[in-house]
This record gives C-alpha cells, structure tokens and sequence, in this order.
C-alpha cells in the first residue's frame, strides 16, 4: 500500500507512522522523507512483536513498537547490506566502512523479501547509484511482493486485494448457502413436517395433566381411553412423518456432500503446481473426504434443527407462561449462565479445531506417503522406522485432541448441571405451592410444568453446544474454500488456439519459487521447429525448472516465452498444453487397463490407433505377452510394470495425441542400457518432425540432438551444436569426459567380474 507517499507493506497505527517521520527529520534534516516501511513481526530480544524499518534517501533506521529508535545506518557509510536467515528467523545486517556491524532489524520469513528489497536499496545508493533509478528498482519489487499476503503469504489476485484466506470468517459458511439453494424445496417441506412434529410433541404433557386433574379424579373411562387415542394418534404421526422427514433431510445432504464434493475436486484439477507445492497430498483428500461430510452435517442442523428446537423452545415458554407465569420465570434462572459459558467455551474451544485437523493431515499425509511407497519401506527393512514415525505424528495428533477433549467434555456438564439446578428450582418451589394447599398450583399442573421445563431445557442444552459444532463447521469451511477460493491456473488466452508449428522463444525470463532465490536468470533462448534441444547440467541447474515454465506449469516469471511469436500466456491454456508431449522421468500410470492408459491422451481413440502408438513406442510387444494384454489392470501407479515399460507406456500415450512439440525430462535415467536402447528407439520414431527439448543426465541419450544448452546455477552457461561445445572445451566438454571415464570405469569393473 502507498500511505502519504510511502510504499509499506501493512497498517499501522498513526502515531507510530509520525513518529518514524519524526526520526527520519532528525537524523537527516527537515526536508528528509521516508521512501519505504518494512513492517517487521520480531522485537530486537527476538520476540513476537511490532518493529519497523523506515528507509529514506539518506539513510536507514529502526523503531520498536512504540516508536524508540533501536539503530540507524547511514547510505554512503555502507560497505554491506544482507539479510541472513537462520532458523527461524532472519536479520537485515549492515556492515560500516569502518568495520562496525549494525544489526538493523530481525523479523520471521515472512518479511524476508521486503527486507532483501531494503538490503538492495541501501546497497545501490552506497555504490552511487542514482536514488530514483534505485528507487524505481524499489517500487517494481515492491509491486511484485505485494501480490503476496503480508500476513499468510499466498498469492492475491491483483496487488493489494484482499486475501480469501485471511478475509472475515462471518463470510466463510455464507459462501456455502448456494449448496442448499438447490434444495430449499426440499427442505421447505422438512421444516414444514418438523413443525408439526413439533406440535405434536407438546401434547403428551398437556394430556397428563388432565389424566392428574381431571380423568384419574372423576374415574372417567370414556376421557382416559380418549387421551390414549389422541396419544397414540399422535405417536404414529410422528413416526411417520419422522421417516418421511429423515428420508428427504438425508437425500437433500447427499446432494449437498456430492455437489460440494465434486466442485472442490473440480477445482484441485485447474489450481497452479504452486498450490500442490505448498499443500500436501494428505490435506486435499482430507478436505474432499472429510471436511465437506462436517460442512453437509452442520448445514443441514442449521436449516432444519435450529428451526425446529427454536419453535419448540417458543412453544415451550408460551405454554408455561399459560400456566403458571411465576414458576416460568424460575424456569429461565440458569439461562444467562448458559449464555456466558457459551461465549467463553467458544473461545477457548476455537483455536484447537485447525490444531487437530492439522496433526491430522500430518497422520494422513504419512499414509499417503507411506503406503505407495510400501515397497521402498521394506527394501530398506523400515517397518519399524515407519510404523514410529505414523505412531509419533498420531501421538501429536491425540495431545491436541486430549487438550480439548477437556474443554469441549466439560462444558455441556456444566451446562446440565444449570439445568438440573433449574429443574430443581421448580421440583422445590412448585412442591411446596402443592403441598401448601393454596389452590395455587394443581398436581396436573406441575406434572405437566415439570415435563414442559424438561422438554425445555432440551432446546437450551441444544443452542449451548451448537457454538461446538460452529467452530468444527468453521474450521472445515475455511479449508475447503482454501480450494474453491484459490486463483485458477491463468488462462488469459481462451479461446485463442493458434496453429502451432513449433518455434520456441525465451525472452530475458527470470524466475524464483520463493521470492528470494532466483531458480532462473536472464534465459535468452531461440529453438526453431523440427530442432532437437538437449538441456543439460548439474542438479539444481534449472533444468526441469525451464522445461516447467514452457508447460505453464508455473505463470509468475518474468519476461516473455513465445511459441511461433505469440506468447503462451495469451494461448488457450487447455489447447495450448495439447500441442506439447510431456515424458517425465518417473512415468504415471493410473490404476486402469493398460488400454486406457495408453488412451488417457485422446479418451476417444480407436483401437487401432492405441495399438499403433503402442508399436511406436516399442510396447506392443511386452503387452502382447500380459495375460490379459491390452485389458490388463495395473496396480496402483503401474504397479506390475517395470520402469521401462512404463516409460513405454508413456511414450505411446505420447505418440496417440500427436503433439506439435516434445519434452523428455530424464526419460531414461533410471533404466538399463538395453531398456534405454529399446526407449531412445521410441524417441527417435516419436521426435521426427517435431520441436524436440530432451533433458538428459546421460548425454549419450542427446546424440540426435543439433542444439545443445548447458545451465549452470539457473543461467545459461553454454549454447552451441555438439560439436562447437566439444571444441569450446567448456562445461559440456568437462561433463562427456566425466561421463566417459566413469562408463569406462563401470566397463572395467564389469569385465573383471566376468573374468571372476
């Protein structure tokens, strides 16, 4: 936000912001104006608490929360400014000419990246860097980190706007009405039959107290057995509206649960990879599965329950009122200590629902960590392991749930407990108004008031502990619209499918995870169509990275990719990833026939076209051989399959769609050298033709390459032909030599065990 000029990245009080430009004139002069404020979340003794680093042209200062001056550093006296992260939390340390070191500010990593920013600055205007251009620097950064939350760190969808996960929480469950709109018919009805119910369920207590008074006195027959009609009239209607009343409530939930459900897998399907890379596996099934299930339970005792035991408890006093006005108003004695321990329960009781549902993704995400992983666990004998691990995260999980089993067990004792003392009240005061013979209360009536003040009490207890199933509601409803709130993979290019011949341009892209760390730097690169693209160097080169941002896996870079001169950001996105053949380098497969994962790329395609691709990809074979061939169902992930023939498998799903253009991430770098020969057969059948980028640890799998690009900590290190790279004698030449000698290596000590 910009306040008066300044760029800061979050509110603060007034007095605190004049109190910075009050410091900010003091040490550098009346006309002396704050550029920027970084809001800072640690205290200098590093606890949680309000810091601020105010910079201006001249200099740089800190305040705590009140406004003292913790310390300041001037511009041309920098030798060195950089903020250095350690466990937890960080520090921007400025380093003096004359050696003192001036630790600025400390903050958690949630105002890293403001601080690099103020690190930058102080450093450009110290190496006498023009202030407006450094400042210009500034203001581009800062628009750039401002489409993050301050407060939780996900992305927003335009700078400043107001994020979804941090947004009011009385908007939460509003968002999830449309569900029920659909069946307000529906549950129109049920209320409808749940007030007759009602009704019929205030009748007992009222024909008791003229059995009392009335029938059992006179030894009326004719009026006993009428009062055992009207009851029993009144049972089977209740049963049968019951049933019918519980039917349509549970068809209506399931259509809730099934249209919520199916909405927030929809939308897993078009969220970015950087969503899947902050939020595991374990929490989205939790969210679908059983968070949804909290949110259709709570919904439905919303519109129907908090209906009917509202009308009963009117109902209720209204009728007591009738009868007796003085032990009514003793019935409602326990009611404000009700009220006040439910406000209080609430707030203690809120913080421990995201607690528990968090060490409970953490139990669920090592099943689904563990389970498909079951063969690794036992190849290195980590049953155990495994097994301490699940009981460890499971043990979390039950002391969090212990902690607030306490509250949430103890509060409706408490609140029975108000209520037995209410029943009590009206036990003593009405038995004496009976037993003193006055004439002002009759034994039918305080049976029946009795029974009434039970039946009253029940709708209270209800009203008490709906604020637990609130908070619990709550806390799923914000899970789950963290999903169907998230931004959609961008798809500004709708509807706009240009024919794609396979012309590839990266234009001065720039690219960071994290905001901190550029992965990507300064990528210049041209490949023509029909060329054959090798992109190698060393892990965390950038490598997969560069093959990602042309998938549009990932949007937030800098610079331009452009396909045949037009940019990927304005092609349609669906169409646009159709014309591309992705072979990654551990191969999905799905638990299906091995038809239709071949066909998983073009779900209408022809028998013969699926064979085909299958003989294309050198897979026909080794499918022929299956016992049930093409009908084969394979395990979860492939399992039955070697590597290779999955990667196979891939191929020829690769080949049934036809892409324009290919990438091969290390699509042989974890088979054999046979199965490698039978894969690169496929490549090569597949690649002719097409804009080809093969990234390859094995450089042999590059020899039909005619370009090779060579990455080195996120830039392009070297570019040339095969040829031109080997004579460079560069980094390429060093990685085939390496390679070489260690083939030979792996040769000789082949050879001497054969000679063994």
């Amino acid at each position: 936000m910009n306040i008066g000029g300044i760029l800061i990245n979050k509110e603060i009080p007034t007095a605190l912001l004049e109190k910075a430009q009050e410091t900010a004139k003091k040490l550098g002069g009346e006309k002396e104006k704050i550029l920027f404020i970084v809001v800072g979340d640690l205290t200098a003794d590093s606890h949680y608490g309000t810091s601020l680093l105010a910079v201006t042209e001249r200099c740089a200062f800190s305040l705590d929360g009140t406004g003292a001056l913790l310390f300041h550093t001037v511009h041309t006296d920098t030798e060195d400014a950089k903020v250095r992260r350690m466990y937890g939390n960080a520090r921007l340390v400025v380093t003096q000419k004359d050696g003192k070191v001036v630790e600025l500010m400390r903050f958690t990593y949630t105002v890293a990246s403001l601080c690099d920013m103020a690190a930058d600055y102080i450093l450009a205007i110290a190496s006498g860097e023009d202030p407006e251009r450094a400042y210009a620097a500034v203001e581009e950064a800062y628009g750039k980190l401002m489409l993050y939350c301050p407060k939780c760190g996900r992305r927003l969808l335009h700078p400043g706007a107001d994020c979804i996960n941090c947004e009011s929480k009385d908007k939460t469950l509003g968002k999830l009405v449309k569900y029920l709109v659909p069946e307000l018919p529906n549950l129109a009805l049920c209320v409808v039959l749940s007030l007759i119910t009602t009704a019929l369920t205030l009748i007992p207590p009222t024909a008791t107290s003229t059995l009392v008074d009335d029938v059992l006195p006179n030894r009326d027959l004719a009026g006993l057995y009428r009062i055992v009609a009207i009851l029993l009239g009144s049972y089977i209607l209740r049963c049968i509206i019951g049933i019918v009343r519980s039917y349509r409530l549970r068809v209506s939930g399931d259509h809730v649960v099934y249209a919520l459900r199916n909405d927030v897998f929809a939308k897993a399907q078009r969220l970015s990879m950087r969503f899947y890379d902050k939020t595991s596996t374990g929490s989205v099934i939790n969210r679908i599965s059983g968070d949804t299930s909290t949110i259709q339970s709570f919904m439905l005792r919303i519109t129907q329950e908090v209906v009917v035991e509202f009308f009963t408890l009117v109902g209720i006093v209204v009728i007591m009122f009738a009868m007796n006005y003085k032990l009514a108003l003793l019935t409602l004695i326990p009611i404000p200590f009700v009220v006040v321990g439910t406000k209080i329960f609430g707030k203690k009781i809120k913080p421990f629902y995201r607690r528990i549902w968090r060490k409970w993704v953490a139990v669920t995400s090592v099943l689904t960590d563990s389970l498909p992983g079951i063969r690794v666990i036992k190849a290195f004998s980590a049953e155990e392991r495994s097994g301490e691990s699940f009981k460890d995260y499971n043990t979390a999980w039950l002391a969090v749930d212990k902690k607030s089993a306490r509250i949430s067990t103890a509060f409706p004792t408490i609140v029975n407990f108000f209520v037995l003392c209410g029943s009590l009240l009206i036990w003593g005061i009405g038995g004496k108004w009976v037993v003193s013979g006055d004439g002002s209360l009759s034994v039918g009536t305080l049976v029946a008031f009795i029974s009434y003040a039970s039946m009253f009490y029940t709708p209270v207890n209800f009203f008490a502990n709906l604020n637990d199933s609130y908070q619990s509601a709550l806390s799923s409803a914000e899970r789950v619209l963290d999903i169907l709130d998230a931004e959609d993979e961008p798809d500004l290019g709708k509807g706009n499918c240009p024919e794609i011949r396979g012309k590839i341009e990266f234009k001065n892209v720039n690219f960071s995870f994290d905001r901190t760390k550029m992965t990507l730097s300064d990528i210049n690169l041209t490949i023509e169509p029909g060329d054959v693209v090798g992109i190698v160097g060393t892990t965390g080169s950038g490598k997969s990275t560069l093959v990602n941002l042309l998938m549009r896996f990932y949007d937030g870079y800098d610079g331009d990719i452009l396909v045949d001169g037009v940019n990927i950001r304005d092609i349609d996105l669906s169409y646009y990833r159709s014309q591309i053949g992705y072979v990654q380098q551990e191969s999905m497969m799905f638990r299906d026939t091995v038809f239709n994962n071949i066909a998983f790329s073009k779900p209408d395609a022809s028998v013969e076209e699926v064979f085909h691709a299958a003989e294309v990809a050198n897979a026909h074979e080794f499918i022929a051989r299956l016992p049930d061939g093409y009908d084969a169902m394979l395990g979860e992930r492939g399992v039955g399959l070697s590597g290779g023939e999955k990667q196979r498998l891939s191929i020829a799903r690769t080949v049934l769609m036809n892409p324009r253009m290919l990438i091969f991430d290390e699509a042989t770098a974890s088979v054999d050298s046979e199965t490698e020969s039978q894969i690169q057969g496929a490549i090569e059948a597949l690649i002719s033709g097409r804009t080809t980028i093969m990234i390859a640890h094995r450089l042999s799998t590059l020899r039909k390459a005619n370009k090779i690009v060579v990455l080195d900590k996120g830039k392009i290190l070297e570019m040339g032909t095969p040829e031109e790279l080997m004579a460079a004698k560069g980094k390429y030449y060093k990685l085939i030599q390496i390679q070489t000698m260690a083939e030979k290596a792996q040769a000789s000590r082949e050879e001497e065990g054969f000679a063994e």
